[in-house]
């Protein structure tokens, strides 16, 4: 039987101090950022915005730090991950998101050391052979420097993307240790989402979403959402629908609509990958899952999906009258813009980008030829001769990210990477097939590991700090099945 469900935690972050001191962490430390987005990043808003972090997060346990990682990382994307020092003229790389991490990782050591906290060390196979990639990046950086032919700054790049931050994986398995911390995780990360529809609200109303000036479109049209929240927007979508499909929520009717509104931020950002990421891991899901939620579905589906589709109707209507207002748009543009972005997945005659990927990938694939063991290592650049342009691209920037690490660093690099995920992946299977109240949380997970190396076969994510962080901690989410499944613990509802 199905005991007393039970609500989330007043305390999303960690047990050990009280919620408010929490609550004030992030909103201080957001606040900064914001000033970050209006006036800058000067030396005294860092210098605060390192000590608050600080202050907040070293006496807090590490538990805080990762939080703040992905919470801030969600809500303002490239300004936290990718906002430079600047002083005077000079520009300095180190980002707000690296200072945070820093001091978690610092955090955690103390603990540890001081004995404050005993975490679950173990090293098996899937560890063993990330390791092995993340010293074989190390050795691609020192090949780099006597390389008069790599770029020492791009070098650097893929060397901090390739070792700094799959050191989240580690950081996220040390750190989640418990059920509880685990499903308040996964919690604040599902209402980190729904702040995020007020990032729809705004795309839609005023007929361009905020910071789409950074991914512009080959086709016409506009995004009325950034790619990047609908990224995230995609994964937490997985994670809600394995939920609603065991029964998690206690008003599922809420639930429904919110996923429903999810979907509709990843449909309006116009990210055609993403578009097929979703339907990929719904199937996915739809596969795994044991015949009687697939009956559970049926039944919930035929309540709730006319109501969803309403009120998103109802929105777009609302959002097509304002935009005639303001900004000259209308809904059978918005709807025209959908139908091209839709058709171009298979005519690449009518997208540039999608020419232009075939063309770059195509020339990469010859200059790996050249050396497929050991690759070309780290800094390289590719001459792309295309239609009429002529230029040279990062081999970082291929828009594929396992074809990159296959150019930088030959079978070698790209087999251990893979090796290491596929061993993570394998041993989460357990998770999946284990009947207790993390099952369906795991589920969502793996599925959007899964996902996300698709997507990443059109996109530079894991070049790319503020896609690829989440990729490492999703991985280190789905190893923690090893310390936290049992069949001790009863299903719940959120």
């Amino acid at each position: 039987m199905r005991q007393t469900s039970k609500k989330i935690s007043s305390n999303l972050f960690d047990n050990e101090r009280p919620a408010v001191q929490n609550i004030l962490a992030l909103v201080s430390l957001a606040a900064l950022v914001i000033i970050f987005i209006v006036y800058g990043s000067s030396l005294p808003a860092y210098a605060l915005f390192v000590a608050l972090a600080l202050i907040f997060i070293l006496p807090a346990y590490n538990y805080l730090g990762l939080m703040l990682i992905i919470f801030l990382t969600m809500l303002f994307e490239r300004f936290f991950t990718l906002q430079p020092l600047l002083i005077n003229d000079a520009v300095y790389k180190l980002y707000p998101l690296d200072i945070v991490m820093a001091i978690t990782l610092i955090a955690w050591a103390i603990n540890w050391r001081w004995g404050k906290i005993k975490p679950k060390l173990f090293l098996e196979w899937p560890e063993k052979l990330l390791l092995f990639f993340l010293i074989a990046v190390c050795l691609y950086l020192v090949r780099s420097l006597s390389d008069v032919n790599a770029s020492l700054a791009v070098a650097f790049s893929s060397f901090k993307n390739y070792t700094w931050y799959p050191l989240l994986y580690f950081l996220t398995i040390f750190t989640i240790q418990d059920a509880k911390k685990f499903k308040n995780f996964l919690h604040l990360l599902l209402i980190t989402g729904i702040m995020l529809v007020g990032y729809i609200i705004i795309g839609i109303s005023s007929g361009q979403g905020l910071w789409t000036e950074f991914t512009p479109l080959s086709t016409a049209g506009v995004r009325l959402l950034a790619g990047t929240h609908a990224f995230y927007l995609l994964l937490l979508s997985l994670i809600a629908f394995s939920l609603y499909t065991f029964d998690r929520f206690k008003n599922n009717a809420i639930a429904a609509l919110l996923i429903w509104i999810w979907i509709l931020g990843i449909v309006i950002s116009l990210m055609r990958h993403l578009w097929l990421g979703l339907a990929l891991g719904v199937l996915i899901l739809l596969a795994i899952i044991p015949l009687r939620n697939k009956k559970f579905l049926l039944r919930q589906g035929a309540k709730n999906i006319l109501i969803a589709l309403t009120v998103i109707m109802i929105i777009i209507l609302i959002a097509s009258l304002t935009m005639i207002q303001n900004t000259g748009l209308n809904f059978y543009g918005v709807l025209n813009t959908f139908s091209q972005r839709l058709v171009s997945i298979y005519q690449n005659s009518a997208d540039t980008s999608a020419s232009w990927r075939l063309d770059l990938w195509y020339s990469a694939k010859q200059l790996w030829l050249t050396n497929p063991i050991f690759g070309l290592g780290f800094g390289k650049s590719i001459l792309l001769n295309w239609q009429n342009w002529h230029s040279f691209e990062e081999i970082r920037n291929l828009h594929n990210s396992p074809l990159a690490i296959l150019v930088q660093m030959g079978v070698i690099g790209l087999g251990l990477f893979l090796a290491a995920v596929a061993g993570v992946l394998i041993a989460g299977l357990k998770s999946i097939t284990a009947a207790n109240e993390l099952r369906p949380y795991y589920l969502g997970i793996f599925i959007g590991i899964i996902v996300y190396l698709f997507c990443s076969l059109f996109q530079p994510y894991l070049e790319t700090n503020l896609m690829g962080i989440f990729f490492w901690i999703w991985l280190g989410l789905l190893r923690t099945s090893k310390l936290l499944i049992t069949d001790k613990d009863s299903d719940t509802k959120i």
